[in-house]
């Protein structure tokens, strides 16, 4: 079982702040490459932001218990991200319709459905790289025991 490295709080503060800055990259690549140049910068500091979020989500279940191995520790990272991603998508549909008077209607539903659900996706599948560092940086595993060789 994985457990997280002591000083928490340093390794914890290093691990955000390089699974951070990657995932803000990670976003500005994405943003500059699909010809929204102007809108990369802003929107690459937005979900850094947004990534502290399934980050800090992540290092709580892990604290709580230590994921078994590497892949489960991603796993849980995206898991988070993917539920910060949905509720995100859940507040801007619940923002249309309470704040801005979209009316609530299966139709208005179906087309916010088939913008978000490829939304949430694309941000969870950008976060795969930073939720990678993330766990590689702050959990460590156990000490192995050196098997002893047998007595001749």
């Amino acid at each position: 079982m994985l457990t997280a490295r002591r000083p928490l709080f340093l390794w914890f503060s290093l691990a955000l702040l390089a699974a951070a800055i990657l995932h803000a990259c990670v976003w500005f690549a994405a943003r500059v490459f699909a010809a929204q140049g102007l809108l990369a910068a802003s929107e690459g500091a937005r979900q850094m932001g947004l990534s502290l979020f399934w980050m800090v989500c992540a290092t709580s279940l892990w604290l709580i218990q230590g994921p078994k191995n590497r892949l489960h520790a991603v796993g849980h990272v995206i898991g988070c991200a993917f539920l910060v991603c949905s509720l995100g998508s859940v507040m801007a549909f619940s923002n249309l319709t309470l704040s801005q008077n979209f009316e609530l209607s299966f139709s208005n539903l179906l087309v916010f459905a088939l913008v978000a659900v490829p939304m949430v996706a694309s941000q969870v599948l950008l976060a795969v790289p930073s939720a990678v560092v993330f766990q590689l940086i702050l959990l460590k595993s156990p000490p192995q025991v050196a098997a002893e060789a047998p007595a001749a």
